[in-house]
């Protein structure tokens, strides 16, 4: 089944300059000596990934660190049938308003301001896989169109095996519902996520303005809607097959927060937020 390119999702408005840091030769000095469960770090700018090229299949996390002036994440997309990253731009040029069928959604770090970064694990299988960028920019373009997209060749096994991280609470994605296993505490938290649904599906973690709701933060992409949404977007879980799961690590201060989910309903093309996919809770 072929799958939207999003144009459904409005454009995200947050535009903060980045610090000059030499961040990328750093990271890559780290590379050099991180261990089997370090995190596997790309650096996001406009409009592309910094990062390696190959790594040993099995349970990962992926780190995004913002450098750009943009939101950005990483959905991180498995490519079948002995499909190529070549293969998958020359279906985007041929027809830009569809993603080709032969993709698998597979998790990944979700969106962070500029400056800031996020994580997500998952349990990779070997395979080609290719990160990109679907978020917009203030001309509602999709930053994979704007060539933020890397190939990523997964191959090997690690040389001792990791195992997956242990969730304090889950959040399970459902058509069109976030269910908490538990309420979230202030703190540092592992939380597993779960997609329960029939439909892929994502959890962006807000922290929302005071008397804000997740639904007010979707509203502010809707057609027509003016000023700058009411919250933060503090990461999560990009995309997620129906059946999947990965885990992410957040720390928690108290106040007011969001789930909300941005993909969108194949049948209607609205974003699932517009189907009542949005929760809110409060950090004590």
């Amino acid at each position: 089944m072929s799958r939207s390119l999003f144009q459904s999702v409005a454009v995200f408005l947050f535009l903060i300059l980045a610090s000059a840091l030499d961040w990328v030769d750093g990271s890559r000095a780290a590379a050099g000596s991180r261990t089997d469960d370090a995190p596997v770090v790309f650096v996001a700018h406009d409009y592309g990934f910094a990062g390696p090229d190959r790594i040993p299949a099995g349970v990962t996390t992926m780190q995004v660190v913002n450098k750009g002036q943009d939101l950005h994440h990483i959905q991180l997309l498995r490519l079948l049938q002995g499909k190529t990253a070549d293969d998958f731009r020359a279906a985007l040029t041929a027809d830009s308003a569809r993603l080709p069928n032969w993709i698998k959604f597979v998790g990944g770090p979700n969106a962070v301001l500029p400056g800031s970064e996020s994580a997500a694990t998952m349990n990779l299988a070997e395979g080609e896989y290719l990160l990109i960028c679907i978020i917009p920019n203030k001309d509602g373009v999709p930053h994979m169109a704007l060539g933020m997209q890397k190939p990523l060749s997964v191959r090997g096994a690690k040389p001792m095996l990791v195992a997956e991280p242990k969730a304090g609470l889950t959040i399970t994605l459902t058509d069109f519902r976030f269910a908490q296993s538990q309420p979230i505490t202030a703190g540092s938290h592992t939380i597993q996520v779960m997609n329960q649904g029939a439909q892929p599906h994502e959890v962006v973690v807000l922290k929302l303005d005071p008397g804000a709701s997740a639904k007010d933060f979707g509203a502010a992409f809707e057609p027509g809607a003016s000023g700058p949404p009411p919250g933060k977007p503090v990461g999560g879980v990009v995309g997620l097959e129906s059946g999947e799961h990965a885990f992410f690590t957040a720390r928690f201060e108290p106040g007011r927060y969001g789930l909300i989910c941005f993909f969108p309903d194949p049948v209607t093309g609205k974003p699932h937020f517009a189907q009542g996919m949005t929760s809110e809770f409060t950090v004590k």
